[in-house]
C-alpha cells in the first residue's frame, strides 16, 4: 500500500498531466494538484500546524477543499471534517470532542463558528477560506498563501498513523469522532474501487460533501489515475444534465437517493445516458430493478459503517436485495442476543473482525467508555441487525438501536418502514419507538408517514395494509401524517430530529382498528 502522500506524488510523476478532476468549467491535472498541495502544506506550516495536530475543515466544494485535506496528511496533521450543516450547538460538541489547533471555513458558516467558539473549552484559530474581516485569532487563506513557501517534501508516516477523525452521523445519538488511519483510507479505495468496476477511462460523478464520503470518491481517482467531475451539491432533477456534461461513467449512490431520482419526471438527458454502474448502500429491493432498467445501468450494492470501512461488504454477485460478502480484510459473522453465533437465515448483530490492522478505527476519539461498547475482543460489535443464505450473501434488516421491543417482541423498524413504504400512496416513511407506559424496556410503535402529491390521508389504510404483510407485534399503532422528514447530508432521515407529537397523531387502538393476534 501507499501512504496518501506518497499516492499523490507518484501520480503527480506518473501522467501528471491527465485531469483529475473537473469542477465549474475549471480542470486540475494531478501534477498541478500536487503543486497546490504543496503550497497549502506551507500555508497550514505558517498557521503552526505541526505533526499531529487536528485541523478541522467545514468548507463547501471544491477542488482547494481536495487539496487541503490532502496538505494535511502531507505535513503529518489529523484532518477533522465538520459537516457544514451544523448549527453552533452541534459545532460546539465536535470542536469540544476534537480540539483542533486550527478550523478551516469558508465564511458562509461565520454566525455558526463564531457562536460555538463562545462556547467551546479550548478555541483553535480561525482560517477564512474567503479573504474579508477578521475577528481576534482569525486570518484569512490568501494572506497565509502570500506569507509562506510551499513545502516540497512530505513527513514520513506509518500506514497505521491516524488520517483523519470521521464524526458519526448522529442519527440514533450524540456524534463521535472515529479515528480512521492511512491503511483504513487506502483499503476502503481500494474496494470501492473494486465494487464500482474502476477503469482508467472513467469519469466518476461526485456529488456528497467532503464531511460525509467524497474523499472516498477522490481517493479513486488518485489511486486509479482517473478523472472525477465535481459538482457544488446534489440535484435529482439536473443529476441527467448534470452527469451529461460531465461524461460521467459512474455514480454514487446513499440511502433515499435512489428512490429520490425514480421519482423525479423522466427527461430527455436520461436516456442513452453515460453511467455504466451507479454503487453504494441503501438501494431498496423493490427499486433495484426499476433504477437498472430505466437508466439502462447497473447497481452494485454495499454495505459500510464509518467505525469499519466505507464498504465491508460488496455485492458482485448481483443478488437484489443483498448487501454482499466480506471484504477479503475482514471476517464476519452474526450473533444473537446471548453472543452465540447463529448459522443461515437467523436475525442477529452483524460482528467484523480485522484480519489485519488499521482496517477498522482504532476507536473514538477521547470517548474510551463508548469505544469499548463497540470495539470488543478485536471486534467490531456493529449493532446492525443482518441475516446471510446458505451461499454466504448477507442481508440488511435494520438497526439493532433502531429497534423497537414491543410486549416482548423485538421490532425492526426498517422491516415496518419497508412495509409502509411499499403501501399505495405512501412515498417515504419513519418508525420510532413511543412511550406504551408499561416501563423502559415497553414501546408502542409509531410511523410517521409522507404521502405523494395529492394523496389522502387514510391511516386506516395503512394500518390494514401493514396487518396484511406484518405480524400483528409489528403493526404500527400510531400514524403521524408529515409533509417533510429531517434528513442530513447523504439524505438519510435523522429520526433523532422527528417530534412525537401523540396529541397528532391517529391511534389505531382508540380507533378500535388494532390487529389481532391471528395476522
Amino acid at each position: 500500500m501507499q501512504i496518501l502522500s506518497d499516492l499523490l506524488q507518484a501520480r503527480a510523476e506518473d501522467g501528471g498531466q491527465r485531469v483529475f478532476c473537473s469542477f465549474q468549467g475549471q480542470r486540475t491535472t494531478f501534477e498541478q494538484l500536487r503543486n497546490g498541495v504543496q503550497e497549502m502544506a506551507g500555508a497550514l506550516t505558517e498557521a503552526g500546524v505541526k505533526s499531529g495536530d487536528r485541523v478541522g475543515l467545514m468548507l463547501s466544494p471544491s477542488i482547494e477543499h481536495m487539496e487541503l485535506f490532502l496538505a494535511i496528511a502531507w505535513i503529518g496533521a489529523i484532518s477533522v471534517p465538520f459537516s457544514i450543516h451544523l448549527k453552533a450547538a452541534g459545532l460546539e460538541l465536535q470542536l469540544n470532542s476534537a480540539k483542533p489547533r486550527l478550523l478551516i471555513a469558508n465564511r458562509l458558516y461565520a454566525v455558526a463558528i463564531r457562536q460555538s467558539l463562545l462556547a467551546v473549552t479550548r478555541r483553535p484559530s480561525v482560517l477564512w477560506f474567503e479573504d474579508g474581516i477578521d475577528g481576534k485569532g482569525e486570518i484569512h487563506l490568501n494572506a497565509l498563501l502570500r506569507a509562506s513557501r510551499a513545502v516540497w517534501s512530505a513527513v514520513a508516516r506509518s500506514p497505521d498513523d491516524p488520517l483523519f477523525i470521521s464524526y458519526t452521523s448522529g442519527t440514533t445519538g450524540a456524534p463521535k469522532g472515529a479515528v480512521l488511519s492511512e491503511r483504513f483510507f487506502w483499503v476502503a479505495t481500494k474496494n470501492a474501487a473494486i465494487i464500482s468496476g474502476a477503469q482508467r477511462e472513467d469519469v466518476y460523478f461526485l456529488w456528497e460533501p467532503f464531511y460525509h464520503g467524497a474523499w472516498q470518491t477522490m481517493a479513486i481517482a488518485l489511486q486509479k489515475g482517473l478523472r472525477c467531475h465535481l459538482v457544488e451539491r446534489f440535484s435529482a432533477s439536473r443529476l441527467w444534465d448534470d452527469i451529461a456534461e460531465a461524461g460521467a461513467t459512474k455514480f454514487h449512490y446513499l440511502g433515499g437517493v435512489v428512490n429520490i431520482i425514480l421519482a423525479q419526471p423522466k427527461v430527455e438527458s436520461e436516456r442513452n445516458n453515460t453511467v455504466s454502474i451507479a454503487w453504494g448502500g441503501g438501494c431498496p429491493a423493490d427499486s433495484w430493478r426499476k433504477f437498472e432498467d430505466r437508466f439502462q445501468l447497473k447497481v452494485r450494492e454495499g454495505y459500510g459503517l464509518t467505525e469499519a470501512q466505507s464498504f465491508t461488504h460488496m455485492n458482485l454477485r448481483g443478488v437484489v436485495g443483498s448487501m454482499g460478502t466480506p471484504i477479503e480484510e475482514l471476517e464476519s459473522w452474526v450473533i444473537d442476543e446471548k453472543g452465540k453465533r447463529v448459522g443461515p437465515g437467523v436475525l442477529g448483530e452483524l460482528v467484523l473482525k480485522p484480519k489485519i490492522t488499521g482496517v477498522v478505527m482504532s476507536g473514538y476519539w477521547n470517548e474510551p467508555e463508548k469505544t469499548a461498547q463497540v470495539l470488543r475482543e478485536g471486534s467490531v460489535f456493529t449493532g446492525d441487525l443482518v441475516m446471510f443464505d446458505e451461499n454466504g450473501n448477507f442481508y440488511f434488516k435494520g438497526r439493532k438501536k433502531d429497534a423497537m421491543r414491543r410486549r416482548g417482541e423485538n421490532v425492526s423498524a426498517w422491516e415496518v418502514e419497508r412495509v409502509i413504504n411499499a403501501a399505495p400512496d405512501v412515498e417515504e416513511s419513519a418508525v420510532i419507538g413511543v412511550d406504551s407506559g408499561l416501563g423502559q424496556h415497553d414501546q408502542e410503535i409509531m410511523a410517521v408517514v409522507k404521502l405523494r402529491t395529492g394523496a389522502e390521508q387514510d391511516p386506516l389504510r395503512i394500518i390494514n395494509f401493514c396487518a396484511d404483510r406484518l405480524a400483528y407485534y409489528q403493526v404500527p399503532r400510531f400514524i403521524r401524517f408529515v409533509d417533510e422528514f429531517p434528513r442530513g447530508p447523504s439524505q438519510r432521515i435523522k429520526k433523532n430530529e422527528i417530534p412525537v407529537d401523540l396529541q397528532n397523531a391517529w391511534d389505531a387502538e382508540k380507533a378500535g382498528a388494532k390487529p389481532t393476534r391471528s395476522v
